[in-house]
This record gives structure tokens, C-alpha cells and sequence, in this order.
């Protein structure tokens, strides 16, 4: 097990004289020190735009802003233009949405988050492909729909909801083999297992930074280079031009043409220290710390009458959450007490994937996510509690 806590400042506060159990990792991620310090570094000593002027701070910052570029091409093996500052995931999955030409035919799951599910639209041409209890998706009837003509296929590394991991290599390979592109939503992946694009040979990946351990506002989209190449402009401003006379305009480079006005600076800043923390650890590390918590939370929940586990019941299988139901209490009641009694935070509803309880008929479940900083302590506070408020149906 990892041993970061003293890394994390907020883990010192507590609440009515107890500390506080983090269990909504899935939702946001605690920040280190490190990137706090990131932050107020920027604010405090090197505050000026990025890519416009030649003075000190504004080379400074320029220099700072890029070298996070250069980090997060590194953790996941691309070039540095393949990589696109955007607000988050959800940006992402709507820049491929309104900016690739020719996405007329899409597929997705019915686990997806609903930023994976909207932006594609309904009717028609647009497919969802069921998944069973577990969350795994209908191999067989991704084929039969791949087969009858797809452009894209936009699907989640892991479900934000239950958990589950999909075999995205399988799932990319499939999907080429039948001339479709593949998006992947890797915002729970991310933060959690290496990935290397090129093995992957994924056309596009969006994650966000808020999700392992940077500031929130700021995200990547992963984009083979060609594709770049052939995606339009949806906002025009500053930065993303090279020269604008009055009879019009020519582009910069990508991936520059596609991050108009001025950024979060301080955000992709923060990210950077976000990355090389992570780098420090090892996402390996990270991916083994969150197995052995999901794994223990498992078994710990499962010995509990009247908790019903839903999703992977493989950790192999399973991401850092672990979804439950409680009989004879709704999800959002279970939340509240978790919190009232013992500040132990975790995620109550359909956790942005609606389509996913009703394909698998579940009411709202209650969402117990993990990242570095979580211990098998405070799985066992979760349970113990839980067992406390049980006893009194």
C-alpha cells in the first residue's frame, strides 16, 4: 500500500473533532502540496499570459505552460502537438463531436457517463450497445453493429458508475478492423493505469486533470496527428491565429489553433506538478494500491447483510470504485448518514449515467471510489458504519 497521506493538506482538517474519509475520488481527486504549491508559485512570482509577449514573466509562464505539455505526452507516448489543452474530458468527447468531419454513425455503450452519450445524439445512426450486470459490453452485438457501417465508436476505459474496465484494445482493434475511429473516454483510467496511445492505437482520448490530483478546469484531448489535421476550428481568438489581416486569416499549428483565448495558466501549471507526482510514484503503483483497496472494500461490504455489491466482481475487471445498494434505504439517505456519523464522503445517485441503472434496472447506488491517499482503514470505517446504520432496520 502507498503511504502519501502527509502529501495531502485537507487530510488534516476534520469536522466536528473527527478527520474526514475521502471516498469520492471518482467525482474529484485531493490535491498534494506539491500542486497547491504550483499554484501559488505562478499567482505569487511568475503571473503574466502565456505565448504573446517577450518580457521575463511572460516567458516564464510561457515556459511553465509547456513543459506540462511536455510531461503529459511523455506519461501517455505521444508527440507533443498530439496533445490539446482543454477544460476536460467533456470538452473533449464535443471537440471530436463538432470539429472531426464525417462522424455521421456512431456507437456507444449503455454504460457510458452521459458526456459520452449525449454529445452522439439520438436516432438512427447512432447505436448503444448493452452491457451485462457485471458492466461488460456485448462483445457480439458490437461486432453485428460494426458490421453494418460505423464511423466512430466512443466508449469509457472504465465506468465512472460500477467500475467496470472494458478490453479497449480489443474493442479498438474490432472497431478498425471494421474501418471505424475509435474515442475513448479514459477520464477514470487516466488518473489510475499507464497508457500508451500508440500501443493502444487509439484515435482519440480525453481525460481531466481535476481527477488525478491537478486543479480542475483543465484537461487533454489526445488526437493522432492526422486527425488534427482534419479537424476544424470551433472557437477563433486569440492564439489560435498566426496572421489576421482584413481580407482573413491563417491558422497556427496545431495543437495551438485549437486552444483560442487566454488558458487556465495556473491550472495546466498545477497539472504539471500533478503529472511528475504521479510519474514519481508510478501509475503501476497506483493501479496495484487501488486493486488492493477495491479488492479488500469487496470483500469487507460483502460480508454486510442487507449491502448488495453491484459490478466487476473480479478486481481485474473493476477500476478504484465500488458501487452498492442497501436495502430498505435510498442511496441518497445512506450518503447523508455516512457523512453525518463519521464524515465519510462518498458519491449517492445515478452518477451521471442513468442509462446504465436502467438497462440493469438499479435504483440510484451509493459510489465508494479510492485513489493514493486511501487506506484500508477507512474501508473499514465504511463498513463499520454501515453495519451501525443497518442494525436499525
Amino acid at each position: 500500500m502507498l503511504d502519501v497521506r502527509a502529501d495531502f493538506p485537507i487530510l488534516e482538517r476534520q469536522i466536528n473533532g473527527k478527520p474526514i474519509v475521502y471516498l469520492d475520488s471518482a467525482a474529484t481527486s485531493l490535491k498534494p502540496r506539491c500542486v497547491i504549491d504550483a499554484v501559488t508559485n505562478f499567482y505569487t512570482l511568475h503571473t503574466a499570459n502565456v505565448h504573446r509577449a517577450v518580457h521575463a514573466l511572460a516567458e516564464e509562464a510561457t515556459e511553465q505552460f509547456e513543459d506540462t505539455r511536455r510531461v503529459l505526452a511523455r506519461l501517455i507516448n505521444c508527440d507533443e502537438n498530439e496533445a490539446v489543452f482543454v477544460r476536460g474530458t467533456t470538452e473533449a468527447i464535443n471537440m471530436v463531436h463538432r470539429c472531426y468531419p464525417g462522424l455521421k454513425r456512431s456507437v456507444t455503450t449503455a454504460i457510458e457517463h452521459h458526456s459520452n452519450l449525449l454529445p452522439w445524439g439520438f436516432g438512427p445512426d447512432r447505436h448503444i450497445v448493452s452491457v451485462d450486470a457485471e458492466g461488460r459490453i456485448d462483445m457480439d452485438a458490437l461486432d453485428a453493429v460494426l458490421a453494418g457501417g460505423i464511423d466512430l465508436v466512443a466508449v469509457s476505459h472504465v465506468s465512472n458508475a460500477i467500475g467496470a474496465v472494458q478490453p479497449i484494445k480489443d474493442i479498438i482493434d474490432r472497431a478498425h478492423a471494421a474501418g471505424a475511429l475509435v474515442l475513448v473516454d479514459a477520464a477514470q483510467s487516466a488518473p489510475h493505469l499507464p497508457l500508451d496511445v500508440k500501443e493502444l492505437d487509439v484515435d482519440f482520448l480525453g481525460f481531466s486533470a481535476h481527477k488525478m490530483l491537478g486543479p480542475g478546469g483543465i484537461g487533454c484531448l489526445y488526437a493522432k496527428a492526422e486527425h488534427l489535421d482534419k479537424m476544424s476550428t470551433w472557437m477563433l481568438g486569440g492564439h489560435v491565429v498566426d496572421q489576421v489581416h482584413r481580407e482573413g486569416y491563417t491558422l497556427q499549428e496545431v495543437p495551438h489553433r485549437f486552444e483560442a483565448g487566454t488558458p487556465a495558466i495556473e491550472a495546466v501549471i498545477g497539472w504539471g506538478a500533478a503529472l511528475r507526482y504521479l510519474a514519481g510514484i508510478g501509475l503501476d503503483n497506483v493501479h496495484e494500491h487501488d486493486r488492493e483497496l477495491v479488492t479488500y472494500a469487496r470483500n469487507r461490504l460483502s460480508d454486510i447483510d442487507h449491502v448488495k455489491l453491484i459490478g466487476p466482481t473480479d478486481p481485474q475487471r473493476s477500476g478504484s470504485a465500488v458501487s452498492f445498494q442497501v436495502d430498505g434505504l435510498e442511496a441518497h439517505g445512506v450518503a447523508r448518514m455516512l457523512n453525518n456519523r463519521e464524515n465519510i464522503m462518498v458519491r449517492s445517485g445515478f452518477h451521471c449515467a442513468q442509462p446504465l441503472h436502467e438497462s440493469l434496472d438499479l435504483l440510484p447506488t451509493v459510489r465508494a471510489s479510492f485513489y493514493v491517499y486511501n487506506t484500508k482503514e477507512e474501508v473499514d470505517s465504511l463498513a463499520q458504519c454501515l453495519e451501525a446504520v443497518i442494525q436499525f432496520l
